[in-house]
């Protein structure tokens, strides 16, 4: 638990190791979609035809990421404003191929691999399936410094959806008890104020 204190999601390469990548600001949301492949045979005797698990896909991890570095300034001088690509290429690396991974036998390489992180209790391991990067704010000289980021990101052949943490459940269920109250409306903050 991070005791109230803000916790940053980031993203780590796992596979090849690598640092991990703080995000400026926190995602306002995120969004989880998983499909399973049904077809459906038809069938003489009833009006909905017999559908067969034919294979399923790894969820889809979609998310908006805000880079800021003109609000990140703080007191510093106009001219020392940093270029936002500077945070958001280490994001763009993620997408390229490492040489590393290749197979010997069949000569192709695997994506890079990534771990989403947002606190301790659930991470999702996966690899960059899309990125698109917007630029909102430039400097005189036409530096960017602010940018959205849409991040796709495609579950890992070997992952599990809810690998390690505990369930919502158990999550509301703390959160109750810590409050002292099983009835207690969870949108609720510890001060008692709506969000």
């Amino acid at each position: 638990m991070s005791n109230g204190q803000l916790v940053k999601a980031s993203i780590k390469p796992v596979n090849p190791e690598g640092e991990a990548i703080e995000f400026m600001f926190n995602p306002k949301e995120y969004t989880l979609s998983k499909t399973a492949n049904w077809p459906e045979s038809s069938s003489s005797t009833s009006d909905a035809g017999q559908k067969n698990f034919a294979g399923g896909k790894g969820a889809t991890l979609s998310l908006q990421l805000f880079f800021d570095t003109y609000l990140h300034r703080r007191g510093r001088a106009m001219d020392s404003v940093e270029d936002v690509r500077v945070y958001t290429d280490r994001l763009w690396q993620l997408l390229h191929i490492d040489q590393q991974t290749k197979d010997p036998k069949t000569d192709k390489s695997k994506p890079p691999e990534v771990l989403f992180q947002w606190g301790s209790t659930w991470h999702f391991k996966a690899v960059i399936q899309s990125m698109q990067q917007q630029f909102t704010l430039f400097m005189p000289s036409g530096m960017p410094v602010r940018a959205m980021v849409t991040l796709e990101l495609q579950q890992s052949a070997d992952a599990k959806l809810m690998p390690t943490g505990p369930s919502t459940y158990q999550i509301s269920e703390q959160t109750r008890r810590a409050s002292g109250n099983t009835n207690t409306d969870l949108r609720k903050t510890h001060t008692g104020s709506d969000r």
